[in-house]
């Protein structure tokens, strides 16, 4: 787990090597181990690495890593990275390291671009071929490692972050993507807020060239994609078989040479990676964190102590004392870039924080679960009458539980129309899935789920907090296995009617672990949409309410509203009747423009006692 930076251009249109390093630099928190650049002005190539030493922690795995025709960056895991390596030792390949990446550049070298194909895990990796001169940009079929993307100049500059090519280009605001922020809470596309960036969609390779008028994608390559499960349709799997196959995702997802730690938040998800875990491996520290301040009960807390002492792990408890709103509000707008209308991001860069004091590089989280399984409550409507044909009628549905109309009604005219034509296509786009899947609309809901609000809400959210502290997350429920199960699933062993005690979402998930979880934690329903304590209604709900007021008055972000003001109508939002969450979605969207397009540096550290914590080591 790393991050990566590159640039390819025309010669005469290579930044300088001081400008790639300094543009390098500002992926450091995601690599605190070791930092190397690669400039090739003779070829018009800059491959920059930042480490954050999982696998064969020897320097020798450093990167950018050169092998025979090649030199790539790399940032993830590859989970099956041991048997292709021997598929290929039995053909004669000979390796000098134990790392998953020369799996990577020795797989090129035997089977071209096929190599991408045969990767299970997560992944972003920039690979240079010194024989053919092309670049090849490739992710993740889930999209769990971010790579984004900009083509300006003459060259094509991507990173792992927005803000490595902010140091090296000024950056506009997409009204397009503004809109899909203030109505959804996030992106509906693979673009970002920063106008002209855009991520390499999930289970994509792209193949880039320079010619004569710069750079060309002389190639966009589908991998598998995670639609495909819904087309595949395997067999029915048992609750044995739902079991087996999640078990075996989870140990997959503990390859590691460094302890591996739970993020165990009392919920069904991550209680059933820390239970697998738990039968794997001795030794484990499970963290879990409570969004309520101290005093405040919290039965999520509870649960997970009772899950932690089920099954013999540690177990440590991380609280949020009150401190500054501001500076921690910040400091979370510049790690996560994308102003991302999930207040979970607070807590969670606090959570992160302490993974790293403990001294761990690796946890493992229960994301995912939720698209795979249907866990969400809005996922009903695609079973009521009719809805299979009326998917138009679900998508409008989903929209009115789900979009901040206050927000878009801020908007300027223009702009406004733009959205409106965002909401059209994203109507027209969900119909056509569920067509596609064989007019079933809680598929069509899973798929879109997965392509949009898992990727750059739920991924981003999680990769952006954690690497902030240089610590990999890892997301076991987001495998091609367990998501060829659940996609196998029938509607009614996914969602009971919501009448009746116990569960009533993620119905086959939980009857899989019963035998391994307490009832308490097996069988009761998912917690509503404001979580076991309403945030909003805490000191921290009350803070972030005022650090909205400063936002929106303050001269310091006087920059960000400018940047703002042709899309933005500051007099709308004066006066509209703004809740807190789009309050803080407001302050959130300020200080992620100020920091990152408008100051372009990172705020003053923060002090980790603040957190009750000694810092991350």
């Amino acid at each position: 787990m790393c991050g990566i930076f590159g640039i390819l251009a025309a010669p005469a249109r290579l930044p300088a090597q001081r400008q790639c390093e300094a543009a390098l630099a500002m992926l450091a928190h995601r690599g605190p181990d070791a930092r190397q650049l690669l400039h090739r002005p003779e070829v018009g190539l800059a491959l920059g690495h930042v480490r954050l030493s999982i696998l064969d922690v020897d320097a020798r795995s450093h990167q950018p890593f050169v092998a025979p025709g090649c030199v790539l960056v790399f940032n993830g895991e590859i989970y099956n990275f041991r048997q292709l390596r021997a598929e290929l030792e039995q053909q004669g390949v000979v390796f000098r390291t134990s790392s998953d990446t020369e799996v990577i550049a020795l797989g090129y070298g035997r089977w071209g671009s096929g190599i991408f194909d045969r990767l299970r895990g997560m992944f972003a990796i920039a690979l240079w071929d010194e024989r053919q001169r092309c670049l090849h940009l490739v992710r993740d079929e889930f999209g769990i490692k971010p790579l984004c993307v900009l083509q300006r100049g003459g060259q094509v500059v991507f990173a792992s972050e927005v803000k490595a090519i902010a140091a090296l280009h000024s950056l506009g605001i997409d009204g397009a993507v503004l809109g899909d922020l203030l109505s959804w809470g996030f992106a509906m596309r693979d673009a970002s807020l920063f106008d002209g960036v855009e991520f390499v969609p999930p289970g994509t390779h792209w193949t880039l060239q320079c010619t004569g008028n710069g750079v060309v994608r002389t190639a966009d390559r589908p991998l598998w994609r995670t639609r495909q499960a819904w087309l595949e349709r395997h067999a029915e799997p048992t609750d044995a078989d739902l079991r087996d196959v999640v078990s075996a995702s989870v140990a997959d997802h503990m390859i590691a040479d460094v302890p591996v730690a739970v993020a165990l938040s009392g919920g069904l998800d991550s209680s059933i990676v820390a239970v697998v875990a738990s039968q794997r491996t001795r030794g484990l520290q499970a963290l879990t964190f409570t969004l309520a301040p101290p005093g405040t009960p919290d039965s999520e807390v509870e649960h997970a102590a009772a899950l932690a002492q089920h099954v013999g792990l540690a177990h440590q408890v991380v609280r949020l004392p009150r401190i500054d709103v501001v500076d921690w509000l910040r400091h979370v707008a510049w790690h996560l870039e994308e102003p991302i209308a999930n207040v979970n991001a607070l807590p969670g860069f606090a959570l992160a924080a302490a993974v790293r004091a403990s001294g761990h590089k690796v946890v493992l989280v229960g994301e995912g679960s939720d698209e795979v399984f249907a866990g969400y409550p809005w996922y009903r409507f695609a079973l009521e009458p009719g809805a299979a044909a009326d998917p138009g009628g679900v998508f409008d549905r989903y929209r009115r539980r789900r979009a901040q109309a206050s927000l878009t009604r801020c908007l300027r005219p223009e702009a406004q129309q733009v959205a409106q034509q965002q909401v059209s296509a994203q109507r027209a786009s969900f119909v056509a899935r569920v067509a596609e899947l064989g007019g079933d609309p809680l598929a069509g809901f899973q798929s879109v789920d997965l392509e949009t609000q898992l990727q750059y809400s739920q991924l981003l959210r999680v990769d952006r907090m954690f690497m902030a502290h240089g610590v990999e997350a890892r997301v076991p429920f987001l495998y091609r296995s367990v998501l060829q199960a659940a996609a196998a699933l029938p509607a009614a062993r996914k969602l009971l009617s919501p009448e009746g005690p116990g569960r009533r979402e993620k119905v086959a998930l939980g009857a899989a672990f019963s035998p391994l979880l307490p009832p308490a934690i097996a069988m009761r329903p998912k917690f509503g949409a404001t979580g076991t304590v309403d945030i909003w209604s805490t000191w921290l709900g009350e803070a972030l309410v005022q650090a909205f007021e400063r936002a929106v008055h303050s001269r310091e972000l006087a920059g960000a509203r400018e940047l703002l003001a042709p899309l933005l109508d500051w007099d709308a939002v004066a006066a509209a009747p703004l809740g807190p969450k789009e309050r803080f979605a407001l302050a959130l969207l300020l200080e992620s423009v100020q920091v990152i397009a408008v100051a372009q540096r990172a705020p003053t550290p923060m002090s980790w006692s603040a957190f009750g914590i000694e810092g991350p080591s």
